[in-house]
């Protein structure tokens, strides 16, 4: 994450002066400090009751994130540059997420633009986001101010049932996507009902982001994987050979990162000042992608929950 600000509360931490990129101390850190497990002393780890009495809240212990692995304090920006930052990242792709394989290069074609969309008030555009080799590829549907004046900072974001969701917009497409049926016990491949169109749009207030001077950008989670179990033999994970190497919300970042990087290239966008945003699942994958790239000006995520922006060791909450 390269601007915005991140406070991260109660974590004993001096202060440093780490100039513009100190917005990315924040991002890896709060990843850090949230998420990190327990150690002797504290909850041991495992399941755990619900505790909703925040007086029984047990001590707990946070790691200070200006100390490196060996014990040296972090006194300047280089040093959380070249060393403690790496350190930080490496503890959670080899530990949490997992690393992104080496995949086929990726091509971004502009499929459709309606320059008076939604009344005319917006410009909306589709981009195809896919493998070279056809293997795997996503929707990016994005909507820009009309009228607008030079390029406009942007929402991005990874939405839970499909682009069709996020506004009635009868333009967008409805895409074919895998679900579980629980009721059956079985996964299918289902095209959903023109009834879902707009279904989220309480999560996602598009008119009132555009009347703003801002645009919005977004992909459906099961273009990239269905959130079930098994739903990886589906999306971007479907070709490795040990798809445990890399986890879901690794996967989900890493499409984001690919999304930022087709965003760059319309003129409509400043790239510069895009914000990544999540709710909940997808609240930590904005955590996770704004921690490992800095060209995302700010994270906002909401509702992240444990393994998110709750603190693992203090024992509170569900």
């Amino acid at each position: 994450m390269r601007r915005g600000t991140t406070v991260v509360e109660n974590a004993n931490v001096q202060p440093i002066s780490l100039g513009r990129k100190g917005a990315a101390l924040s991002a890896v850190a709060t990843v850090m400090i949230m998420t990190s497990s327990s150690t002797a002393g504290d909850q041991p780890l495992g399941p755990r009751p619900a505790s909703m009495d925040e007086s029984r809240t047990p001590a707990f212990t946070l790691p200070d994130p200006l100390v490196m692995n060996d014990g040296t304090r972090v006194t300047n920006a280089s040093q959380w540059r070249d060393r403690r930052r790496p350190e930080i990242l490496e503890l959670y792709l080899s530990r949490v997420y997992g690393r992104a394989p080496v995949l086929p290069a990726l091509t971004n074609e502009l499929v459709s633009c309606d320059p008076a969309a939604l009344g005319g008030k917006a410009v909306r555009k589709l981009y195809k986001v896919a493998a070279v080799d056809g293997s795997w590829g996503m929707d990016l549907l994005v909507y820009l101010p009309a009228g607008a004046e030079g390029s406009v900072p942007l929402f991005l974001g990874m939405n839970f049932d499909g682009n069709h969701t996020i506004c009635a917009d009868p333009g967008i497409s409805i895409r074919e996507q895998w679900t579980w049926d629980g009721k059956a016990k079985r996964e299918k491949l289902v095209r959903p009902d023109d009834e879902t169109r707009g279904r989220s749009v309480g999560g996602w207030p598009v008119e009132t982001i555009l009347a703003r001077g801002y645009g919005l950008a977004t992909v459906a989670r099961a273009d990239v994987e269905p959130d079930y179990d098994g739903g990886w033999k589906h999306g971007v994970r479907a070709g490795m050979t040990r798809p445990e190497d890399w986890g879901a919300i690794g996967a989900w970042a890493w499409s984001l990162c690919r999304a930022l990087d087709c965003l760059e290239n319309d003129p409509g966008v400043d790239a510069h000042r895009v914000a990544v945003v999540g709710h909940s699942r997808m609240g930590k994958t904005a955590l996770w992608a704004g921690a490992q790239d800095e060209r995302f000006a700010m994270v906002i995520s909401n509702n992240s929950g444990e393994g998110g922006a709750a603190i693992t060791r203090r024992c509170f909450g569900e």
